[in-house]
């Protein structure tokens, strides 16, 4: 018997449109499908992705969710990502073995983009 995974996320977004140009854009996510009012984005790779689908303002954002996403610099991206306007936090070592800087995109939704953490030369 097969057991269950994790397969994706699936969220509500205000504007699809800023969502794309955030998470694609500026963050480098590949699109996997898009239909009007829907946007699956991930890694052409395989793995897990996220879909978004336009809603009114009220149906958008939860508490308590934070999205997680690798990606090959954090300083890099955060650096651009506050070049470009975005407000994001310095990224800084944590004990769980990866640099994290936190901001949220354009709905609102709390991001997490982390990278692991360097070996000393």
């Amino acid at each position: 018997m097969t057991r269950p995974s994790l397969d994706h996320l699936f969220v509500h977004v205000a504007d699809l449109a800023a969502s794309h140009q955030f998470y694609v854009e500026r963050i480098g996510l590949d699109v996997l499908m898009r239909e009007p009012g829907y946007l699956r984005i991930g890694s052409a790779d395989g793995g897990f992705f996220m879909g978004m689908e336009e809603r009114p303002e009220d149906q958008v954002g939860s508490i308590g969710i934070e999205i997680v996403i690798s990606v090959p610099d954090v300083d890099r991206l955060a650096r651009d990502l506050a070049a470009a306007g975005i407000e994001i936090s310095e990224p800084a070592e944590q004990p769980w073995g990866a640099r994290h800087a936190w901001t949220h995109d354009p709905s609102g939704y709390r991001i997490s983009l982390c990278s692991p953490i360097r070996d000393a030369v």
